[in-house]
């Protein structure tokens, strides 16, 4: 794994669809009702495995897929799970395949990529030239429905801690990011994953909490952000939205720190989420951003 640069690199290339290798895979994890919808199994999209250079594992929770037709495209059934629970099915599944792919990309099945500036021909594409030249620990996309995970968002944030801003990078680390879209490279989704599920009924959020904890701890700098594609994902079906309160982040420090390698049990990072369990104030005070 390459140590990921927030400086800009060469605009051309990573233009250039045809940078992956054919030997480059990509395993697209995500939930559903019942089939994939048009909208990911679109032939620009997720439909053309020669193309994206990917397979898809599905879950179907409502209703078994009837209609599987793409031979790239698995899909399993259970009625019983929640959206932190299945992503934990999914990779576990996952990690039974022979195929090692460079990432596990687990994503919102309304997800939609958008080029903010049409710098590329297909977001999709671009999105996976970025995974391949940046090669990040974990890799996100801008998110257009939170304020905070705006680029103008990020770039004031970034202005007031003091970092040296670069308006051309196409890329930067970020110190928070929402669980919509993430792509776990493998030789960290282990590290990382599966989700904590404890506190799923308290607020569904918490669980992502947990992923961020980690990846500060022990991917400090290399969960970047491509800040020219943005997810979209308008369906917003309901969830579990609890207080993300203090003393639940504090719950989930706790939980989080038991976990970790022995090595990283007193990390400053730990250090400092107890000291303020605030998801608001690590995310915008981490020197995490200026890296």
């Amino acid at each position: 794994m390459k140590l990921a640069s927030s400086t800009s690199r060469n605009v051309q290339m990573l233009k250039n669809i045809n940078l992956i290798s054919s030997r480059t895979r990509f395993l697209y994890c995500t939930q559903t009702e019942s089939c994939l919808p048009p909208t990911l199994s679109a032939v620009e999209v997720l439909g053309n495995t020669s193309a994206c250079l990917c397979d898809v594992l599905v879950l179907s929770y409502k209703q078994a897929c009837q209609n599987q037709t793409l031979p790239h495209v698995q899909y399993l059934f259970n009625s019983s799970t929640t959206f932190t629970t299945g992503r934990n099915v999914l990779y576990e599944e996952a990690m039974k395949r022979d195929t090692r792919y460079l990432y596990y990309i687990f994503m919102d099945d309304d997800i939609q990529l958008v080029d903010s500036i049409g710098m590329y021909p297909n977001p999709w594409r671009g999105f996976e030239n970025f995974l391949i030249d940046v090669e990040p620990a974990v890799g996100t996309v801008m998110f257009n429905d939170k304020q905070h995970y705006s680029i103008t968002y990020l770039q004031e944030v970034k202005k007031n801690l003091g970092c040296a801003l670069n308006d051309s990078s196409l890329w930067t680390p970020v110190a928070a990011f929402d669980a919509v879209f993430n792509a776990f490279h493998h030789k960290s989704v282990d590290y990382i994953l599966p989700y904590t599920i404890e506190f799923e009924s308290m607020n569904l959020w918490l669980s992502q909490v947990s992923t961020i904890i980690k990846c500060q701890v022990m991917f400090r700098g290399r969960v970047i952000t491509h800040t020219v594609i943005v997810a979209v994902n308008p369906k917003h079906r309901p969830y579990a939205h609890g207080p993300v309160d203090e003393h639940a982040i504090t719950a989930v420090v706790a939980t989080v720190e038991a976990s970790l390698p022995k090595e990283y049990k007193n990390a400053s990072v730990i250090m400092n989420w107890k000291r303020k369990p605030n998801i608001g104030y690590q995310r915008t005070t981490s020197p995490i951003l200026c890296l």
